[in-house]
């Protein structure tokens, strides 16, 4: 899997290159954001697009039940787009397509075959396909995306919450949130996504910890829920705040009002619900310590998940791992890695990459982790398929040696 390291590096870490691309040097890049429903999924395809520091084109879609056909066994090309949808794929073709999940797949490879192969192809997440198919997919560790020259992971996602972001988000919110004293604790809420279920119990725990602390060293909680935040989840923080013997509040808005980066970059502490990997990224890019309150799989779609954990396990030859076991996750793994079958969308996966690399903690002892600057080195990878910068454009981020000096590997 290709590390995470400066693009000048990994041509010595034995990394393969991508191929050089010939297109017109006289104008920049042309770059499309293919964009979907799904806001986690948007924010990440913008945060790779901006940290390129190129023009991008955003190409809002709309999908019909066709988006449900596996990848792995061909595309449907504009088919599985709603009529609206395809008009806006037109030429001028674009140099670079960038899309999130398995919907887009099929659009981006239309797109590529229709501009007689030039368009290259960043995925994030899961294609669900073989990456090979594909330019350079960004993905993470609950996917269990097969290894391979074009795929890069990460011990997190990519995020919008930018040292930039951040420090005008301070600025904008800091009059409004003027009466709640610091050391601020912020409770982010997340919400259900099968199989994990957060539990109210666990968030009323978290909330008891939070007052503790503010009580004995001084402070206040802050909390903010999510559109999948379940309502009986919501409203138990909101009673909790109002009785609080500390300074509290529920913050609310969508949008431009949203106060959600405003407490990112204002708290000192962060604790988050561990179901949303999108809203752990954000957290850790603050630099803030942050705490995970634990999610659970229950039921048969949990048992499922262990089971598919355990062969996912074995296939990476798991000490703990059985004769039977570690045959049956390679005969799997195999499956995967020809792109004929993929594993479950697993967090445990990611929470462990994360504890590897010191990024997060629980609720009782929050870490301060050093952010991986995803974006940067996946930036870097992707710039050397754009074509030639035209003379004298001074792409100043196409420098070598822009991407964090640390860099993280596949766990």
């Amino acid at each position: 899997m290709v590390p995470l390291v400066p693009a000048h590096r990994a041509a010595h870490a034995g990394a393969p290159m991508p191929p050089d691309r010939m297109s017109t040097p006289d104008r920049p890049p042309r770059i499309w954001a293919l964009l979907g429903p799904r806001t986690g999924d948007n924010n990440q395809v913008l945060a790779l697009a901006e940290a390129l520091g190129e023009p991008v084109r955003p190409v809002p879609l709309r999908y019909n039940l066709l988006r449900l056909l596996p990848n792995r066994f061909g595309d449907t090309g504009r088919l599985s787009l709603a009529p609206a949808s395809r008009p806006l794929l037109a030429p001028p073709w674009p140099d670079l397509v960038i899309g999130a999940g398995q919907r887009s797949v099929p659009v981006a490879r239309w797109i590529r075959a229709r501009s007689g192969g030039h368009t290259r192809i960043v995925q994030i997440g899961r294609p669900r396909c073989d990456p090979a198919r594909l330019d350079l997919v960004v993905t993470t560790p609950q996917y269990g995306v097969p290894p391979g020259p074009t795929v890069l992971e990460a011990p997190l996602s990519l995020t919008r919450q930018t040292p930039e972001v951040l420090a005008a988000a301070a600025l904008a919110w800091r009059d409004r949130l003027e009466g709640f004293p610091s050391p601020r604790r912020a409770l982010v809420l997340g919400g259900d996504s099968w199989p994990w279920r957060l539990r109210r119990t666990e968030v009323e725990a978290a909330c008891r910890m939070l007052f503790a602390r503010a009580q004995a060293e001084g402070g206040s909680v802050l909390a903010i829920g999510s559109r999948r935040t379940p309502a009986a989840v919501a409203d138990a923080v909101r009673a909790a705040l109002a009785a609080a013997p500390v300074p509290s509040a529920f913050l609310e808005g969508t949008g431009e009002h949203s106060p959600y980066a405003g407490l990112l970059a204002l708290a000192d502490e962060i604790l988050v619900t561990a179901d949303s990997v999108a809203m752990i990224s954000d957290a850790v890019a603050t630099g803030k310590p942050v705490g995970l309150v634990p999610v659970h799989a229950a039921g048969l779609g949990g048992a499922w998940l262990r089971l598919m954990r355990g062969l996912r396990r074995a296939d990476a030859s798991a000490p703990a791992a059985g004769l039977l076991p570690r045959a049956a996750g390679r005969a799997w793994g195999a499956l995967v890695r020809r792109g004929l079958a993929g594993w479950p969308r697993d967090l445990w996966f990611l929470w462990r990459a994360m504890e590897r690399h010191g990024l997060a903690g629980s609720v009782g002892a929050p870490v301060r982790g050093n952010p991986p600057a995803v974006a940067e080195a996946a930036a870097a990878w992707v710039r050397r398929l754009l074509p030639p910068v035209p003379a004298g454009g001074g792409r100043d981020a196409a420098r070598p040696g822009t991407a964090h000096r640390g860099g993280y590997g596949a766990p």
